[in-house]
C-alpha cells in the first residue's frame, strides 16, 4: 500500500513508512498515551526489536508527515469491507446506513483554515472541526466508507464522494438533511435501492394509492433552485410511506425505489427505517470508546485526515474480530461489546508474544476455540 500511493523510501531509515503506518495505527489505539509511550508500547509488543537512540516527539512527528494522510485512505479502503452475514439482508439486499459527524481538532491556524469552526468570521467558537460523513452496515457496524470535509461544508456535498460499497444489492437509509434529487437519480444509476425521510411539502403529486396504504409520487427539482448555471434533474417517481410513532404526533414520511408493495410491504420498510440510528451507534463507538479523548491529536490538516481514516481501519478490525467472535458463539455482532474487544485488541498489541510491525505474520492462523482470545465472549441468549 506504502508503494501503490508513491510514499516508499528512497533511503532506508529507522522510522520507515511501513513501521509509522502501524505507529498511527498505535496512536489511535491508544489515545491518551503520546508518542513516546505509544512507541514504548509498539516495542514491549515485539520485544526483538532493538533500543531505539534518538527518536523523539520530532522525529516521529516527520515520520508521519512524510507518509502523509493518502496511504491511510488507502489502506481503509483495501481492509473495509461488509461482515454481515446473509440471514442480515433485508429481503435479499444489505441495509446500509449513511450519515455523517464532527470531530474536534486541535485548535492551530493551519486546522482552522482547512476546516473552520462554529460561530461567525469576527466571533468563531470552540474548536475547529472536521466533518466525516460515512455510509456504514447496519448489522455489524461495520464502516464501509468514508469522506472528510470542513464544519462548513454541506453533509449533503461531502457525501457526493461516497461511492464504495454503494451499489446494485443494497439498501440505503438516509435522513432528510441528505436529500438531493439528482444525489438520488446518481444512487439510483448505480444499482443502489433508498430508503430516506424527506419533508412533508416535497413529492405531493400522488400518480397512484398503492393496496398498503404507500403511495406513488412524483417529485421534481426546486424551481427556486439557488444552484445558477447548473442543470435541474428530471423528474422521479418514489413510492411514499407515511406513518405516526407511538406517542409523537408528528407524521413521519419516508421515500423509496423500492415500489412493489407485496415485496415491500410498508410496514417493513417503516419499522426497517429504525435501523438508521445504528450508525449513531458507530459514531459513538469511535468517537466516544475507542478516541478517548476530546480533541484529536494532529496540528495539521493532512494530520487529522491521516488519524481519521487510522481509527477507521482501527474500528473495522476490531468490528471484524466481533464479528468473528459472533460467528463463532453463534451470537450477532450487535450483542457484543465492542469496548471488551477494543480491550483485547490493546492487550493483544502490548503482549510479547502479539504481531510485529516489522515483520510479516507468519504463523499459523488461530484456531476456532483455543487461541481467540476468550473475553470477547458475547453474553448468553436472554
Amino acid at each position: 500500500m506504502v508503494d501503490e500511493v508513491g510514499r516508499s523510501e528512497k533511503r532506508r531509515r529507522l522510522l520507515s513508512a511501513r513501521f509509522t503506518v502501524y505507529f498511527v495505527l498505535a496512536m489511535c489505539l491508544f489515545p491518551q498515551a503520546d508518542y513516546l509511550e505509544v512507541l514504548r508500547l509498539v516495542k514491549t509488543g515485539d520485544p526483538g526489536l532493538r533500543p531505539w537512540t534518538g527518536v523523539n516527539k520530532s522525529s516521529l512527528t516527520r515520520a508521519r508527515q512524510r507518509l502523509g494522510w493518502t496511504v491511510m485512505r488507502e489502506l481503509f479502503r483495501a481492509v473495509a469491507r461488509p461482515l454481515g452475514r446473509k440471514d442480515d439482508l433485508f429481503r435479499g439486499l444489505r441495509v446500509l446506513a449513511l450519515d455523517g459527524t464532527l470531530l474536534a481538532v486541535p485548535d492551530s491556524a493551519a486546522n482552522n483554515d482547512a476546516f473552520g469552526k462554529s460561530g461567525s468570521q469576527r466571533s468563531p467558537m470552540g474548536y475547529p472541526q472536521a466533518r466525516v460523513v460515512a455510509v456504514a452496515e447496519c448489522s455489524s457496524h461495520a464502516v464501509l466508507d468514508a469522506v472528510i470535509g470542513g464544519f462548513k461544508e454541506s453533509e449533503r456535498i461531502v457525501s457526493d464522494a461516497l461511492h464504495t460499497h454503494v451499489g446494485s444489492g443494497t439498501l440505503l437509509l438516509a435522513d432528510r438533511g441528505l436529500w438531493g434529487l439528482a444525489r438520488w437519480h446518481r444512487l439510483r444509476d448505480q444499482g443502489t435501492h433508498l430508503l430516506r425521510r424527506i419533508e412533508r411539502r416535497k413529492a405531493r403529486r400522488v400518480q397512484d394509492v398503492l393496496p398498503d396504504g404507500s403511495y406513488l409520487a412524483r417529485i421534481e427539482a426546486n424551481k427556486h433552485s439557488k444552484a445558477a448555471g447548473t442543470v435541474k434533474a428530471p423528474p422521479a417517481l418514489v413510492r411514499v410511506i407515511e406513518y405516526r410513532v407511538d406517542g409523537h404526533a408528528d407524521i413521519v414520511r419516508l421515500i423509496t425505489s423500492l415500489t412493489d408493495p407485496e415485496k415491500y410491504p410498508a410496514a417493513e420498510l417503516a419499522a426497517l427505517y429504525a435501523r438508521r440510528w445504528e450508525i449513531e451507534l458507530v459514531f459513538d463507538e469511535i468517537k466516544t470508546h475507542q478516541r478517548g479523548r476530546p480533541v484529536l491529536r494532529s496540528q495539521t490538516p493532512d494530520g487529522v485526515r491521516q488519524e481519521i481514516y487510522a481509527h477507521l481501519i482501527v474500528h473495522h478490525a476490531t468490528r471484524d474480530l466481533l464479528d468473528e467472535a459472533a460467528r463463532l458463539h453463534r451470537s450477532t455482532a450487535e450483542r457484543t461489546s465492542f469496548t471488551r474487544a477494543l480491550h483485547v485488541v490493546r492487550r493483544t498489541v502490548i503482549s510479547p508474544s502479539g504481531f510485529s510491525p516489522l515483520r510479516p505474520h507468519t504463523g499459523p492462523a488461530p484456531r476456532a476455540g483455543r487461541d481467540r482470545p476468550q473475553s470477547v465472549t458475547p453474553p448468553p441468549p436472554p
